[in-house]
C-alpha cells in the first residue's frame, strides 16, 4: 500500500496532462474549446503535418490572425489558409469554438471573424492531415470546413470549383488584389488569373472592374461540375464531367503516370508536400518541399504561370512596369503627372481623373495637355474604351484625338497586323508595359510635371527642354576637361620621349669614338649640305674618321680590337673580331658574285670554315677616301635636291649572276 500515494499521484498527473492538451489534439477539439492568443497555442493534425491557430500576419509581432500552416517544416511557418488576413487582431484575441456550434473569433469584445454555423448541429472539430480544418455534425458529416473558403492556396485534393476562388490579401498601396476563378463565358469556362480593383471600385460591374492577364485553356460544351485541382502526383489541371472523367492539364508532373485524379476525401499524410500559391505579385506557382537543398531543407518552385512580371496586369498599380535585362526582375514608375508619395510610395492619382467636361459634355482642351510616353502600352478592359481609330496614320494624331475628346485621360497608338490602331481610353486601371511597337499619351493638367521616374521615357518638350539643358551643361563641362586632360597626356608623353632620347645620345658619345649619322642628322648639320661638316672652330673631318675605310685599314694591320667599341673596353676575341670584319667587307663587294651566300656566311661567323681571305678594298669605299669627303657631301647634296624635283615613275630591276672567280672569301 506504500505505492498507492503514487500511484494515485501518478494517475493524476496523467489527467491534468491530458487536460492541458485538450485544445492542442485535433481530433479531440469539442465545442467550448478555445485558443487564447497570448499562450501561443494551436490545434494540430494526428500527425503534426498541420496547425491550426494565432500566427504572425506579415511577420508583425503586435498583428495576428487565425490560419493554418505546415507545423512540422522546421524554421518554416508557411500559412496556406487565413480567416482574417485583411483584419488583423492583437495579442489580446480569443478563438473559441462555442456551445451553439460557430467558430468565433473576438478581440477586446469585437466580433472579427465568425464560421456562422449556429445552431447547424455541430457537435466538434478536426484539423486533418489534408490541412482542411473541419466542423462536424453528430453524423461526422462535415457542416463547415476550410476548404469551401480558400485564401491564396491550393492543397493537393482540395477542390476549386467554380463558384471559388483564391485571392491575395490587398496591397497596401494601391489597393487591389488578384484572384485565381473560373470566368465563365457563354460556351465555356476558362481558369483565369485576374487583377481586381480596390473597393473604391466595388460599384462598377465586376467585367469593368477586373482585367485578365492569364488564362488556362477553355472548357466547353461540359455538363457536370468543373473543378481545378492539384493532385497528389503533384499535376495541376481541371477536372470536369458527371463522372469527372474528362481532365485537361493545365501543368503534368514527370512522375504523374495515372493521369489527373479529381479532389478526394482522404485525410492521409501524402509522402511529397506540395503546395499552389497565389502570390502577392499576381503569379500562381506551384512548391515542392525539399528536405536536401544543397544540405538544406526549403521549398521549391516546380512550376509558375507567367514567366515575365510585366505580363501581370498591375504589378505596379496603375503605374508603368519595366523589366531589367535579365528579364525576370522589374521595376515601377508612376505616369505622367504623379508621383510617388506617401510611406508605401504609393503613385498619386493623375491629374485627368478629375472631370473635364462642362456641364454640357463640352472639352475643356485649353486646360489640358498631352504628355507622350514613348515604347509603352497598357492594360484596358472594354469600359475604358472610349473609340479606337484605325484610319490615324501618324503617332501625334493619337495624342491630339485623347486631347480633343473631353472623357479621355489617355490614349494608345500602335500597330496590329501592320495596321494601326488608336485606343482612346476613360481610365487607367490595370497598369503599363515596355512595348517597342507603342506609344502612351497621358492628358495632363498645364502645371504638371512628369514623374521621377517617367522623365527619362517622356516625350512632352514642354518638361523635356529645361531637363535637357541640364544634362548637356554638365556633359560638355566634362567633355572638355576630359580633352584638355588627354591633351596634357599627350605633351607629357612627347616631351617625355625627346628628353629620354637626347639623354641616351649624349651618354653614348665617347672621346675618340667613332660617330654614326643617319641622313637626317646630316642634312641637319650641314644646313642642308651647304656646309662641311667639322669647319668652324673645330678641325675638319679626315679620312680617318671615316669609318669604313678606317677599320678596313686597321684589319689589315692586323690590329682588328681598335676597330671594337671601346665601351666594352678590351673584352672581345681577337680572332672572332678579325672573322666578323672579313666576313662584312666580303658582304659589301660592288660585284654581287664576289658576295658570299648566307649560308656560307653563316659558316664562316661559326667558324666552321679554317680559313677566310683577306678581302679587298671594295671599290665604292676606295672611292670615297680618294675622293674625300668634301665631294661626297656635294654629291649627296645633288642627289637629295635631284630626289626631291623628280618623280620616279619606274624601277629597274638589277638582275645579278653568279660565276666562279678566282676571289673568294675562302
Amino acid at each position: 500500500m506504500a505505492n498507492a500515494p503514487f500511484f494515485s499521484s501518478f494517475l493524476l498527473l496523467i489527467f491534468l496532462v491530458v487536460a492541458g492538451f485538450d485544445d492542442c489534439i485535433a481530433s479531440q477539439i469539442g465545442l467550448g474549446s478555445r485558443l487564447v492568443a497570448k499562450e501561443n497555442r494551436a490545434w494540430v493534425s494526428d500527425n503534426g503535418t498541420f496547425a491550426f491557430g494565432f500566427t504572425q500576419l506579415d511577420d508583425k509581432r503586435d498583428q495576428l490572425q487565425i490560419a493554418i500552416w505546415f507545423a512540422e517544416l522546421p524554421g518554416d511557418r508557411t500559412v496556406v489558409w487565413s480567416a482574417n488576413r485583411n483584419s488583423a487582431v492583437s495579442n489580446n484575441a480569443i478563438l473559441e469554438l462555442d456551445t451553439t456550434g460557430s467558430l468565433v473569433l473576438f478581440d477586446r469584445d469585437n466580433t472579427i471573424w465568425s464560421s456562422n454555423t449556429s445552431n447547424a448541429g455541430v457537435q466538434g472539430a478536426d484539423m486533418s492531415e489534408s490541412g482542411n480544418f473541419i466542423l462536424y455534425n453528430a453524423d461526422n458529416r462535415p457542416v463547415w470546413q476550410s476548404f469551401s473558403y480558400p485564401s491564396d492556396t491550393l492543397l493537393p485534393n482540395q477542390p476549386l470549383s467554380v463558384s471559388l476562388e483564391l485571392t491575395t490579401s490587398k496591397s497596401p498601396s494601391h489597393g487591389g488584389y488578384y484572384a485565381l476563378k473560373m470566368l465563365q463565358q457563354p460556351t465555356s469556362l476558362t481558369l483565369a488569373l485576374t487583377y481586381n480593383m480596390p473597393e473604391s471600385y466595388d460599384d462598377w460591374p465586376e467585367l469593368y472592374s477586373n482585367y485578365s492577364y492569364w488564362n488556362a485553356p477553355d472548357i466547353s460544351n461540359v455538363t457536370g461540375d468543373v473543378v481545378a485541382v492539384l493532385d497528389e502526383a503533384g499535376s495541376f489541371g481541371i477536372v470536369y464531367g458527371n463522372s469527372s472523367d474528362g481532365a485537361a492539364y493545365i501543368y503534368k508532373n514527370d512522375d504523374d503516370n495515372g493521369g489527373l485524379t479529381a479532389p478526394s476525401r482522404q485525410s492521409t499524410r501524402l509522402s511529397v508536400l506540395r503546395r499552389l500559391s497565389l502570390e502577392t505579385n499576381g503569379n500562381l506557382r506551384l512548391y515542392r518541399w525539399d528536405d536536401d537543398v544543397n544540405g538544406s531543407r526549403q521549398w521549391v518552385p516546380e512550376w509558375a504561370a507567367v514567366q515575365k512580371p510585366c505580363d501581370i496586369a498591375g504589378i505596379c498599380g496603375n503605374g508603368i512596369c519595366s523589366l531589367d535585362k535579365s528579364k525576370t526582375s522589374a521595376s515601377c514608375t508612376c505616369l505622367p503627372g504623379t508621383a510617388k508619395v506617401g510611406p508605401n510610395n504609393q503613385c498619386s492619382d493623375n491629374s485627368s481623373l478629375t472631370k473635364n467636361c462642362d456641364s454640357r459634355h463640352g472639352n475643356k482642351t485649353s486646360q489640358f495637355r498631352i504628355s507622350m510616353v514613348q515604347q509603352t502600352n497598357y492594360y484596358y478592359s472594354g469600359f475604358s474604351v472610349i473609340a479606337n481609330y484605325s484610319d490615324i496614320q501618324t503617332v501625334s494624331k493619337c495624342g491630339d484625338a485623347c486631347l480633343a475628346d473631353c472623357e479621355c485621360v489617355a490614349s494608345v497608338y500602335g500597330f496590329e497586323d501592320e495596321n494601326p490602331y488608336c485606343w482612346v481610353l476613360r481610365s487607367l486601371d490595370f497598369g503599363g508595359y515596355e512595348d517597342p511597337g507603342s506609344t502612351l499619351f497621358v492628358k495632363v493638367r498645364p502645371n504638371d510635371t512628369a514623374s521621377e521616374g517617367n522623365r527619362g521615357r517622356s516625350g512632352d518638350s514642354s518638361d523635356g527642354s529645361g531637363s535637357k539643358k541640364i544634362l548637356v551643361i554638365p556633359i560638355v563641362l566634362s567633355m572638355s576637361v576630359l580633352i584638355g586632360l588627354l591633351c596634357l597626356l599627350l605633351y607629357y608623353n612627347v616631351h617625355r620621349k625627346r628628353t629620354l632620347k637626347r639623354a641616351m645620345e649624349s651618354s653614348l658619345i665617347l672621346s675618340g669614338a667613332p660617330m654614326s649619322f643617319s641622313y637626317r642628322d646630316l642634312q641637319i648639320r650641314t644646313w642642308n649640305f651647304s656646309q662641311l661638316l667639322g669647319t668652324g672652330t673645330h678641325q675638319t673631318v679626315t679620312e680617318d674618321f671615316f669609318y669604313p675605310g678606317w677599320a678596313f685599314k686597321e684589319m689589315t694591320k692586323g690590329n682588328p680590337t681598335k676597330v671594337a667599341d671601346r665601351r666594352l673596353e678590351g673584352a672581345v676575341v681577337e680572332e672572332e673580331l678579325m672573322r666578323a670584319l672579313k666576313v662584312a667587307f666580303w658582304c659589301i663587294q660592288d660585284e654581287v658574285f664576289m658576295r658570299p651566300t648566307m649560308g656560307e656566311v653563316v659558316r664562316m661567323l661559326e667558324g666552321s670554315v679554317d680559313h677566310i681571305n683577306m678581302p679587298p678594298m671594295p671599290q665604292t669605299v676606295l672611292e670615297l677616301i680618294e675622293e674625300g669627303l668634301d665631294h661626297v657631301y656635294k654629291a649627296m647634296k645633288r642627289e637629295f635636291n635631284h630626289f626631291s624635283s623628280f618623280t620616279i615613275n619606274s624601277h629597274p630591276s638589277t638582275h645579278a649572276t653568279c660565276s666562279y672567280s678566282t676571289m673568294s672569301p675562302r
